[in-house]
């Protein structure tokens, strides 16, 4: 018996680039497209935010994973 997934969404993380002495030439950023909703959250900017973000994009759009999708 297979169970058919579908893609709810979509992060995408950008880590950045930072010099030795920790300067960011790119800081990290971050961006949500819900496919479901239709709906894009970000992008944030930053490695403080960025982690925030990450940790926490999944939990908002739960609430779409009920309805039988999947979170990327």
């Amino acid at each position: 018996m297979t169970t058919e997934q579908k893609v709810a969404g979509a992060l995408f993380i950008d880590c950045g680039q930072q010099l030795k002495n920790g300067t960011w030439v790119r800081p990290p950023r971050a961006k949500y497209e819900c496919l479901t909703c239709r709906t894009t959250e970000g992008p944030v900017v930053g490695a403080a935010a960025v982690t925030a973000f990450v940790q926490t994009i999944r939990a908002r759009h739960q609430h779409h994973n009920s309805q039988g999708a999947h979170a990327a």
